[in-house]
């Protein structure tokens, strides 16, 4: 674990993190520099909030609406462009699974709010980013209902690609949402197929060897629909 704070470099705000919502907040807000940094491992697993927001850089981690009355549903892929934080981001409670393991940007999102002028800037940018992730959560919930097994899965493993930023992902099987495919036999099936056309490798309980071009040949329009990146400014609160 590394614990940094960005003011104690004269140059804090050019620098560059690997994850472009943190780089858009340490550049936007005035005194932005005053919060401590902790750049932090997550290894695979569930990942426990408490107070803390964190933005990824190499990890991918996907986010589960959790309820009382059902089972913990898939809601969205998080990894560079977004993050993941209390329940006032969402308004709801969430469960955080690090799918890919690597390092994450932690700050404590109450020392944030306890700084007024600052927390509403930080707010504003978040909400749009998480925006982005509700946006996936409702078109993964449309392409369930109304695409095929194969769409279904090339369509999330380039909201994966999108949100990794990479093309060396591995992606384990068993983190694969549930709601992607209904059973082993789907699964089975839909990754004979891809990988008969090439777009990825199937070995050790493990996805790897994406090739974007083709699983955009036999996905749906679905990932087309997501806004993934924060490189154009939200509008400004009235």
């Amino acid at each position: 674990m590394t614990i940094f704070s960005v003011a104690e470099d004269s140059k804090a705000l050019t620098v560059r993190t690997q994850n472009s919502l943190l780089d858009l907040l340490l550049q936007d807000i005035p005194r932005a520099s005053d919060f401590e940094m902790e750049r932090v491992f997550l290894p695979q697993g569930a990942l426990t909030l408490s107070g803390d927001v964190y933005f990824p850089e190499e990890a991918l981690l996907t986010l589960a609406q959790v309820s009382a009355n059902r089972p913990a549903v898939d809601v969205a892929v998080v990894g560079r462009y977004a993050c993941v934080g209390p329940a006032d981001l969402w308004g709801a409670q969430m469960q955080i699974w690090v799918m890919v393991p690597g390092y994450a940007c932690r700050l404590d999102w109450a020392d944030i709010r306890a700084h007024a002028p600052q927390y509403s800037a930080w707010l504003w940018h978040t909400t749009a980013a998480t925006h982005g992730l509700v946006q996936q959560m409702a078109q993964t919930a449309f392409c369930v209902q109304h695409h095929h097994a194969t769409q279904r899965l090339a369509s999330w493993l380039l909201m994966c690609l999108a949100q990794y930023g990479g093309d060396d992902l591995v992606l384990p099987l068993a983190c694969l949402p549930a709601s992607i495919l209904a059973s082993a036999a789907d699964l089975q099936n839909t990754l004979q197929t891809l990988e008969s056309q090439g777009a990825l490798a199937w070995r050790d309980a493990h996805i790897e060897q994406l090739h974007a071009g083709r699983l955009v040949a036999l996905a749906c329009r679905c990932h087309t629909m997501v806004r993934h990146t924060v490189d154009v400014p939200p509008l400004q609160p009235l």
